[in-house]
């Protein structure tokens, strides 16, 4: 073909360069040459494409050419949108004109059969479209009303030109010139009225076309205007997303009517679902959305309705992926509805069809439909007036029904199955990993066991009815061996959990009496199998909530006698647990047998903490068999700790400081005496070794040193229950009665005196004797203390590896999988993290709940830097990580300001120093690992060095969280909490930027010591290779330098050195949006900050590339004119900051080698003052008389 336009010919030395790219082409993709042959016409095309003035002409040429393949017609519609998107601020006008009239001779031809090639020439039309229309290409909307009176394939390119215009100007955003995306979008909406009746007619037209050609048995041209719709509705698509929804909604909503007539048509109603997905979604106001709300009608919902119906029934792939977009536009009414429902009419008209509807797609196998389904049902139950809805009401005892077997757990099968109807086939289908699967699963089980926890509140008699029912049920199949029994048990155990966790919530609430007959019937329950125990007792810890409920006085005198009868016996059962012996093939020894054991101790933990009041009057009952089961030799030591922390924290509640204080003496026993045998064995590394069998072989046998083990974990655990679960009344009034004051703070503050502390303190040398033997273990001269058989005894154990890259475990749906035998390696190294995490949690907990009795403890900072904190830089990074998080942490956070100078004063200047040569060092390391490459390797994202950097960040990540808690969230005016039973420390204090230090900041700040290293630190964690850190750290920077400049302590090269450090950072983490805005911030303040005192900053921004001499003067005068307000940043200086440091702030890798693609703006449109309605309404008309005249086709 030998095209021309405006004089412009073809010459043949194009026809012969055009050949010559064909044949490299096809070469490119001919799996029979060689590799390098491959790569040489790979590289000729490129450069051909970046370098040759014909591309436009020899990609004309492959295009058009009858004898080209497809993948050479694609690659000359390649060169053709790559000279219009690169070269078209270069070329002349009668090349553009050249490009442009055979772009559209291309477009008449009707393009061709293959869908991706008519993509590929919409794209050269867009990309035209985007440089010059409306302004410069007035005729655009006439030359594409020609086209589509040509023919089927013609329109289809049409859409395509619509489609991928919208995706750039407004659904994607593409095009990055913000003035032509607005002209372009001006244009198309100014025409939007008439091109969403352009694309209602073409829907219209082809689906009757289509059904009657299909009628007349003519496949091959119903299956054209089938294509042509699927093509308008994927079009739809990305225009319903974004427009004005009045477009969508206009003549009665008959697009609505369209789409959802077509989800009943096999042929469109994926492509219907999909647009009609986009428009359920849309976000915004709630005026733009109102409109939206004639989709709640009855035809609409019963359309919707039949769909699901006939596509359930069908049973193939093809409708099921309907059923899963049908399930997601369901989803997606159901927070319409939820958020516009003051505008709902008519509700008893389709509200039935609508649940039935859900309630068909719950009932699927599919597990993935039925949790999609599930957010409709929890956006309803949420909901506070459709919750009530006598339809909801009706309906709910058929949802439970079809949801409780979904909580069901369901095991991703070893290998494919197909051909059945289940939920694993469709779990097959959906997911292609075991992991996958159970992470979609634990997301899909919690969600539907929220809807049950909604249900309970707004149908409690209903709900309740139907769980106790089940229970009732699932007891009495225990005596008929039905298989696999505990997976039904389980899910019961959590459906039971979540529905009585609202039972005080509950109006009307439940029988109490009905509950307690089903808690009496579980206490008589006598399961064999072990793991059947194990759920029985999540039984009676949800069920236990009845007890709670029949001592109130609503229950009545009988409920209440009832309660107080079984109360003891529901105690004996959870105690019977405790001791439990197994059954065979099952014996003491087995883990399922020690679970149950470990199980019963723990649920006494949880009535301890849930309900004390419950058994305060059965206290001395309940430690009478506490004693008693101490007493057995055969009790673990973490059963005997755990039962003992029920104690006291039911004993919390006596509120009297002596029984309390008795009892920990009691509690605690002969600990002191142990811990005093023991602290010979604690002086240094190579006693501890030889007490715990690590400098020999590993081995069950010996016995001597096993005990020994275990003496020392149960001294340590012990220490550590006793200080975490013993605590002052919450109430102020009952410490004081209680004999808990030890007198007043300076600011007249009473202060409370723990129970446990003058027990616990005397055992605190010991146990930090044994962190510093620990830490010792770690010298370069220990490693010969370790027996070979040890050597990883020190690394991290697998569970933390696991954690720290992101991994799940296995198997995590596979509870009754037997857990892969331990060597005694593997204990070991379990053992001494275990010791060393516990010695750290004690001191963390000290400090939370003993107060001042523990900082006012003679040389604590001494003996905590001697132990704890002693060599860092020979401690590994998980163990110092370890240290830091559960025992630094809370010490600094809970110091009292009395206690400032001589405790964390002396903390931080032994640490700060160490810390930051330590993490420097780190860092230094982990950058010669990328530098080196090792961190890209093929060895796997489990290598060591991947685990090394993973740490590092954490790490850091760590130290920032203890530098935030001692300068800015440091408790000035916060007493150790009085009724603190949870093991974590206080959430971290306001999201916000804080301006100044705390008080205790400022004593830090000031000291020649820590001072510098904390601000050294936090100026170089700006700059370490890790986003999060960096912006942790810009929090801290600015109050930090100001801190530090009060105090006089900063000199002109750290001045220098402090900007640097901030453009340093935006140069490595300026891609990420968050730490832009922030550094950017940071940067200005910090120089705003230091520009009146140290003029030679501005240099640092002077010795910028390229930067501009007279914005840097600008910057200073807005400085100055604003130095009234340093604290105060407006967004003139910021954006001046930004132009100034453009150059150097970092570019995600991705658009560091991105080709600039340059777009000229176009001559300013002129709108008219008074905006008509639509642009048939303008005088001039919209230039589209033409366009649809002749009708689509």
């Amino acid at each position: 073909m030998n095209m021309t336009s405006n004089g412009t010919e073809i010459c043949g030395e194009v026809v012969l360069i055009a050949e010559e790219l064909s044949r490299a082409v096809e070469l490119t993709l001919n799996p029979t040459v060689s590799h390098e042959a491959r790569n040489q016409a790979y590289n000729a095309c490129e450069s051909f494409k970046e370098n040759s003035p014909w591309c436009a002409q020899a990609g004309l040429l492959l295009a058009s050419g009858t004898q080209y393949s497809a993948v050479v017609k694609h690659f000359g519609l390649q060169l053709m949108e790559h000279t219009v998107k690169y070269r078209w601020t270069q070329i002349n006008q009668a090349e553009k004109i050249f490009i442009k009239e055979n772009a559209m001779k291309l477009l008449y031809m009707g393009g061709w059969e293959t869908a991706h090639l008519n993509d590929a020439l919409a794209r050269v039309i867009v990309e035209m479209v985007k440089r010059e229309w409306p302004q410069q290409w007035p005729t655009l909307l006439a030359e594409l009303s020609d086209a589509c009176s040509r023919g089927h394939s013609h329109t289809q390119i049409v859409l395509h030109v619509f489609l991928r215009l919208v995706e750039d100007v407004a659904t994607l955003q593409t095009l990055e010139q913000n003035q032509r995306r607005k002209d372009i979008y001006q244009a198309l909406t100014s025409n939007m009225a008439e091109i969403f009746a352009f694309f209602m007619r073409l829907i219209e037209l082809h689906v009757q076309e289509f059904r009657e050609k299909t009628a007349a048995g003519d496949y091959t041209a119903a299956a054209s205007n089938g294509r042509v719709v699927q093509v308008v509705l994927l079009t739809l698509t990305g225009f319903v997303e974004w427009v004005s929804t009045n477009h969508i909604v206009t003549n009665n909503g008959r697009l609505l009517q369209i789409l959802c007539i077509l989800l009943q048509d096999d042929v469109f109603q994926l492509s219907a679902a999909e647009c009609l997905l986009q428009i359920v979604n849309r976000k915004g106001s709630t005026k733009e959305r109102k409109p939206l709300m004639i989709l709640f009608s009855e035809d609409a919902i019963s359309c919707i309705h039949r769909a699901a119906v006939g596509s359930i029934s069908a049973m193939d792939e093809n409708h099921y992926l309907f059923l899963k977009k049908l399930s997601q536009v369901l989803a997606g009414l159901a927070q319409q509805l939820t958020s516009l429902w003051n505008f709902a009419a008519n509700v008893e008209s389709w509200m039935p069809v609508l649940l039935e509807s859900t309630l068909l797609l719950t009932s699927h196998p599919s597990l993935t439909l039925a949790h999609t389904a599930n957010s409709v049902w929890l956006a309803f139950l949420k909901h506070d007036q459709i919750s009530k809805l006598p339809n909801i009401l009706a309906i709910i005892p058929r949802w439970l029904q079809v949801a409780a077997p979904k909580v069901l757990k369901v095991t991703y099968p070893t290998s494919r199955v197909s051909g059945s109807n289940d939920a694993v086939s469709y779990a097959c289908l959906d997911y292609d990993s075991e992991q996958e699967f159970a992470i979609f699963f634990s997301r899909c089980r919690t969600e539907i066991l929220e809807s049950f926890r909604y249900c309970m509140v707004a149908a409690p008699l209903v709900t309740w009815s139907y769980v106790e029912q089940w229970t009732q049920t699932a007891l009495n199949k225990l005596d008929s061996n039905v298989p696999d029994l505990h997976v039904e048990w389980e899910a019961l155990a959590q459906v039971l959990d979540v529905v009585l966790s609202r039972l005080l919530q509950a109006e009307p609430r439940p029988n109490v009496a009905e509950g307690l007959r089903l808690l009496q019937r579980c206490v008589a329950c006598e399961p064999r199998a072990p793991l059947l125990l194990s759920l029985l007792l999540s039984f009676i810890s949800a069920l236990f909530v009845f007890l709670s409920c029949a001592y109130s006085q609503l229950a009545g005198p009988s409920v209440g006698c009832a309660g107080a009868e079984l109360l003891p016996r529901v105690l004996d059962k959870i105690f019977l647990a405790l001791v439990y012996e197994g059954s065979p093939p099952e014996d003491r020894s087995s883990r399922s047998v020690k679970n149950v054991r470990r199980h019963a101790a723990g649920l006494l933990v949880k009535l301890g903490s849930k309900y004390p009041l419950l058994l305060l009057p059965v206290f001395p009952r309940l430690h009478e068999m506490c004693r008693a089961a101490l007493a057995r030799p055969d009790l673990s030591a973490v059963e005997s700790v755990t039962l003992q922390e029920a104690l006291l924290l039911v004993s919390n509640h006596l509120c009297c400081y002596d029984r309390q204080s008795a009892l920990v003496a009691q509690v605690l026993g002969d600990c002191s005496v142990r811990w005093a045998a023991l602290s010979e064995h604690l002086t240094s590394a190579q006693a501890l070794a030889r007490l715990i069998g690590l400098d020999a072989p590993p081995t069950d046998a010996d016995e001597e040193r096993g005990r020994a083990r275990r003496t020392l974990l149960h001294a340590l655990t012990l220490a550590l229950g006793v200080v975490k679960r013993t605590c002052v009344p919450a109430d102020p009034d009952k410490a004081a009665r209680g004999g808990f004051g030890a007198g007043l703070t300076p600011s007249g503050n009473p202060v409370w005196r723990n129970p446990a502390a003058e027990h616990v303190l005397p055992l605190f040398p010991h146990a930090l004797a044994l962190g510093r033997a620990l830490h010792e273990l770690h010298s370069p001269g220990a490693a010969s203390l370790r027996h070979p058989a040890h050597a990883r005894a020190l690394q991290p154990p697998p569970a933390e590896r696991r954690n720290l890259l992101g991994m799940r475990d296995d198997t995590p749906l596979a509870p009754l999988t037997a857990p892969h035998p331990t060597t005694p390696q593997d204990r070991m190294q379990n053992f001494l993290h275990t010791l060393h995490d516990n010695v750290c949690q004690l001191v963390g907990a000290a400090a939370t709940s003993l107060g001042r009795e523990l900082y006012g403890a003679a040389g604590l900072s001494r003996a905590i830097c001697g132990s704890l904190l002693s060599a860092p830089d020979h401690l590994p990074d998980h163990w110092l990580r370890r240290v830091l998080r559960a025992a630094l942490r809370p010490l600094l956070l809970h110091c009292p300001p009395a206690h400032y100078v001589d405790v964390a004063l002396p903390l931080l200047q032994h640490t700060a120093p160490l810390m930051v040569v330590h993490l420097s060092q780190r860092w230094q390391y982990v950058t010669s690992l990328y530098e080196s490459g090792k961190l890209e390797e093929e060895s796997g994202s489990e290598s060591q060095e991947v685990l090394e950097d993973m740490l590092v960040r954490h790490l850091s990540r760590e130290y920032l969280e203890v530098l935030k808690v001692s300068l800015v969230e440091a408790a000035a005016t916060i007493e150790p909490s009085i009724d603190m039973e949870e093991e974590s420390t206080p959430a971290a204090g306001p999201a916000r930027t804080p301006e100044q230090v705390s008080e205790l900041g400022a004593v830090l700040l000031a000291d020649p010591v820590a001072g510098p290293a904390i601000l050294h630190t936090i100026l170089r964690a700006l700059t370490w290779n890790d986003s999060t850190s960096s912006l942790r750290a810009c929090a801290l920077a600015l109050p930090a330098l100001r801190a530090a400049l009060a105090s006089n302590s900063v000199n002109a090269a750290e001045a220098n050195g402090a900007l640097a450090a901030v453009l340093h950072a935006l140069r490595l983490h300026g891609q990420h949006e968050a730490n832009q805005a922030a550094l950017l911030t940071l940067a200005v303040q910090a120089y705003e900050a230091l520009r009146p005192r140290f003029p030679d900053v501005a240099n640092v921004l002077g010795a910028i590339p390229d930067v501009d001499a007279h914005d840097l003067r600008r910057l200073d005068e807005k400085l100055a004119a604003n130095n009234a307000r340093p604290a105060k940043i407006d967004k003139s200086k910021k954006d001046l900051f930004k132009k100034i440091t453009s150059r150097l702030i970092g570019r995600n890798v991705g658009q560091l080698f991105k080709k600039e693609v340059f777009i000229l703006n176009l001559p300013a449109m002129n709108a008219p003052k008074e905006k008509p309605r639509s642009a048939v309404d303008s005088a001039e008309g919209a230039g589209l008389d033409r366009l649809f005249a002749n009708g689509p086709t």
